[in-house]
């Protein structure tokens, strides 16, 4: 996982691409490259540009991007919400929606103490993860 300081510098193109990572369709599916160049009115190579870092959007299209994956335009803002925002699109990556599923559907079998327990873990083992990147 990215420490907050390298999520600081992190570019458009890491944030644009870090959401179509995290943000699918309803049915689970990521959103083709095609599809949102379509939707926000761009070509797909421009979309291939900002990708790559070749090209930096200007702040009607980010607004635009914004609206197509749902996010607060604060998202590509190197801001504490901003990269607060990055951190928690990254981990919906990660997580990915096959590990969500599994994840509670076994949660779903555990008693209430057991489910509070694992919860401390996750929590223990996130704050675990944020001081050692901080030290």
């Amino acid at each position: 996982m990215a420490t907050s300081e390298q999520r600081a510098g992190d570019t458009f193109a890491m944030k644009f691409d870090r959401l179509f990572s995290s943000v699918k369709r309803e049915d689970g599916t990521q959103y083709s490259k095609a599809e949102v160049a379509e939707k926000i009115g761009v070509s797909k190579g421009y979309i291939y540009d900002l990708l790559k870092g070749k090209s930096e959007p200007s702040h009607g299209l980010v607004v635009k991007i914004a609206a197509f994956f749902g996010v607060e335009l604060e998202f590509f803002n190197d801001s504490a919400r901003g990269r607060e925002l990055n951190r928690q699109h990254e981990l919906l990556a990660k997580l990915g929606d096959n590990n969500v599923r599994r994840i509670a559907a076994r949660a779903s079998q555990l008693s209430p103490d057991k489910l509070r327990s694992v919860m401390e873990y996750i929590d223990f083992q996130a704050h675990r993860d944020t001081d050692d990147s901080s030290g």
